[in-house]
């Protein structure tokens, strides 16, 4: 006798519709024995008997459907896929050394540009203080790092004073900053505020910065300005 199915796959299909098709017979007597109803009585005692009939149509077609859907047939084709968690994306390191920057030894320093010092100033509330300072003093600033970090700066700068006629500037005083550490390959901005008025001829240069690695000497942030003792005046005899 010649098979009916081409495969088992097939097989299970025509079982599966054949299973479908006998759950749901019950279904159509009673669509058929409703209709009648209807037909039969009143549309008002028809509608009567319908409203009594859902909730007998509701469980007849849940158990049409349990019985209708194959177990075995459904569950072949579920799948489970668990996807590992995403890794988070490391923060870039900061470019080491950092460009512009002269360095020894490890530590690195530079003189911010007026941009860049603008910007710094604008952006911290707490450097308000400076920025005040600043307008009274000459100052200046410096922007250092570490390749293994330092406990503490100290900055050394002299200020000077250019004179009309005078190709060599006049040093008016040695000013010392200290500072606090920063860690390792952070950049910090260290400003040197002297004590000697703001006026355009003024300014400070020869900057020598120090990384301290040990804390236990310390001293307390803040500036030492040494002015220059006045130069006598000549007499002509």
């Amino acid at each position: 006798m010649p098979s009916l199915c081409s495969s088992i796959v097939s097989c299970e299909a025509a079982r599966s519709r054949s299973s479908g098709l006998a759950a749901l017979r019950p279904l159509l007597f009673l669509g058929l024995f409703l209709r009648g109803l209807t037909g039969i009585f009143s549309p008002t005692y028809g509608k009567i008997a319908l409203m009594f009939a859902k909730p007998l149509i509701a469980i007849t077609i849940a158990g049409a459907l349990t019985f209708a859907l194959p177990s075995q047939a459904y569950g072949a084709d579920i799948s489970v896929v668990a996807k590992k968690t995403a890794k988070p994306i490391p923060s870039p390191l900061p470019k080491w050394p950092p460009s512009g920057f002269k360095g020894k030894d490890g530590v690195f320093a530079k003189v911010p540009t007026r941009k860049e010092l603008v910007g710094l100033l604008s952006a911290k509330r707490t450097l308000q203080s400076v920025v005040k300072n600043c307008e009274e003093f000459a100052c200046g600033a410096v922007i250092a790092a570490a390749e293994t970090g330092c406990a503490w700066w100290e900055v050394t700068s002299k200020v000077f004073r250019t004179e009309d006629g005078n190709p060599t500037p006049t040093q008016l005083g040695s000013l010392t900053t200290y500072a606090k550490g920063s860690a390792k390959k952070a950049q910090t901005t260290i400003f040197l505020v002297s004590s000697e008025p703001i006026l355009p001829e003024v300014y400070l240069s020869q900057i020598r910065v120090i990384c301290h690695r040990s804390s236990s000497d310390a001293p307390k942030p803040g500036h030492t300005y040494l002015a220059n003792p006045a130069p006598s005046p000549t007499t002509s005899s």
